[in-house]
């Protein structure tokens, strides 16, 4: 497995990914959104063959703080590590540039994403009632990006 910084290129196959992996829909131009943003941010997984099998799509928050805003890996490659992977690299990109504090928000009964952060030293901080575009209820997480992941 190849983890390397997402780029224009990768677009397309990240957004696939997405819509094939996320209950929630996305423009494509989101993408191209948080790569402007935070291009450090953006990281894909990709297997020998250099094909994209993953990604995280992180945002800058403030000076001291990260989100993540999206986290998918193809599901014939789960459990493999390949989440856990980008996780750490996002944490490691943000600590260098003085983000010490990450967040993400996740529905409140995907129980596999929840268990998945805590984990990796994530808390729950407040519940969010109608988040998502259906109404669906999310979580806050929060975690730091020196832990161990």
């Amino acid at each position: 497995m190849i983890i390397r910084q997402m780029s224009e290129e990768d677009l397309p196959r990240v957004y696939a990914i997405a819509m094939s992996s996320l209950d929630e829909y996305y423009l494509p131009e989101v993408f191209s959104y948080f790569l402007n943003q935070w291009p450090g941010g953006q990281i894909v997984a990709c297997s020998a063959a250099g094909k994209v099998i993953g990604f995280i799509c992180g945002s800058r928050l403030g000076p001291d703080r990260v989100g993540i805003a999206l986290l998918a890996v193809e599901r014939q490659n789960r459990c493999q590590g390949i989440g856990s992977e980008l996780l750490a690299t996002l944490r490691r990109r943000a600590v260098t540039e003085g983000a010490y504090t990450v967040q993400l928000e996740v529905r409140i009964e995907n129980k596999a994403a929840i268990d998945f952060y805590r984990a990796r030293g994530f808390i729950i901080a407040e519940s969010l009632p109608m988040f998502y575009s259906n109404g669906g209820d999310a979580i806050r997480m929060i975690g730091t990006t020196v832990q161990n992941s």
